[in-house]
């Protein structure tokens, strides 16, 4: 059945969308593509728990990308009547779908890796981190799990009525899948989400065990003087509080999406047939929601982490090549001798055998070799 005239939503999702949702992706693209290219080109940042959430900010600048392509298109398309414009975008649609699904789901499965590495890290406070080699592996294979969930559960196609005209020619939807693959689609969302409110739940209360945050403090404030525990303490907090924001904007921002497929599951034809309006403004909604959780990271690593504002400082200005040199020297001193805090009682090991050597101790003990030494990252997570 063709219907003559502008669809009956296309001015609220040309703002909604066009608009307000194309402005956030875009400030999400650059924003996200500096945080991916500070955190994965750093060598410091690399080889510690920001190695996931560099990947988390490269797969959402790339996401971000495809809001603009996959929504944004082809509602100012029909919004300015340009139906050269949306024959085209109905050429890469299906493709460039698919592909931004395995990116959403490639970014909450490094979002989970990320929350969990901290949450270890909270748990066993001997604990340093994953190994590099340890963190490919699973990035690898979290790649492969969302390239293997969204090629089978995400699909769609394009209907064209031959008997009507323009842009009502054309009708795209979603494969209607069967029951276990509905269910596979409905764990892909629920599963992280489920999971992510167990971890942000658990570091905030590990958190407020004073015993062990004390117990901590103690034999820092022993081995590498009080300095280095306030500044110890201070990561501590502003890793805390940024990872609390981004889990929390992920939670509230896939809420809405969750429960669009709950109801899909239980009774497919309630939204698409009963009330299709309200189907498409909250797809829409949900959609933005997506590009709001993604522009509210850079804000939260930007604003609670004093050295990540000072990195950005340095890529976008730059300073005199000998300053740099000199505060590089101090700076790279500083973050050897802290490498281990996390790791107390390694500190304490290494604080006595540094004692013996400076004693005049002719035998330097095994875990002060420089060869034997496993070298960590104290960098939280945000």
């Amino acid at each position: 059945m063709c219907v003559e005239g502008s669809p009956p939503l296309l001015p609220i999702r040309f703002w909604l969308i066009g608009v307000c949702g194309c402005a956030l992706a875009l400030f999400g693209l650059m924003a996200n593509a500096m945080l991916a290219a500070l955190f994965l080109t750093r060598s410091h940042y690399r080889h510690s728990p920001f190695f996931f959430l560099g990947f988390v900010a490269f797969f959402d600048t790339l996401l971000d990308a495809t809001y603009v392509i996959l929504l944004a298109v082809p509602v100012e398309a029909q919004y300015y009547q340009n139906l050269g414009l949306y024959l085209l975008w109905l050429q890469y649609m299906p493709v460039i779908y698919v592909l931004g699904q395995i990116f959403k789901v490639s970014s909450v499965l490094c979002l989970v890796v990320a929350s969990f590495e901290r949450y270890c890290l909270t748990k066993h406070w001997t604990f340093t981190g994953f190994e590099s080699r340890t963190r490919w592996i699973v990035l690898a294979i979290a790649l492969i799990l969302a390239v293997s969930l969204k090629v089978i559960t995400s699909k769609v196609e394009i209907q064209e009525y031959i008997h009507c005209t323009g842009f009502e020619r054309y009708q795209i939807g979603t494969l209607r899948s069967g029951a276990v693959m509905g269910v596979v689609n409905g764990l892909v969302l629920a599963v992280p989400f489920l999971t992510l409110v167990f971890l942000n739940g658990g570091i905030v209360l590990m958190l407020r065990k004073q015993n062990v945050q004390q117990l901590r403090s103690l034999i820092t404030q022993l081995t590498m003087g009080s300095d280095v525990m306030k500044i110890r303490r201070k990561n501590i907090r502003a890793a805390t509080h940024t990872l609390l924001v981004i889990i929390s904007a992920y939670l509230l921002s896939n809420f809405l999406n969750l429960c669009l497929t709950v109801v899909e599951y239980i009774d497919p034809d309630f939204l698409h047939i009963q009330h299709p309006l309200i189907y498409q403004l909250a797809a829409d909604s949900s959609s933005l929601l997506t590009v709001v959780g993604n522009a509210i990271r850079f804000p939260a690593h930007f604003l609670s982490n004093k050295e990540i504002r000072q990195q950005f400082a340095l890529m976008i200005f730059g300073e005199p090549r000998e300053k740099a040199y000199q505060e590089y020297t101090v700076k790279e001193a500083a973050r050897r001798r802290s490498s281990v805090q996390d790791s107390p009682w390694i500190s304490l090991l290494l604080s006595a055998t540094q004692n013996k050597v400076h004693e005049g101790d002719p035998h330097q003990a095994l875990l002060s070799s420089r060869h034997l030494i496993k070298r960590h990252s104290a960098i939280a997570i945000c």
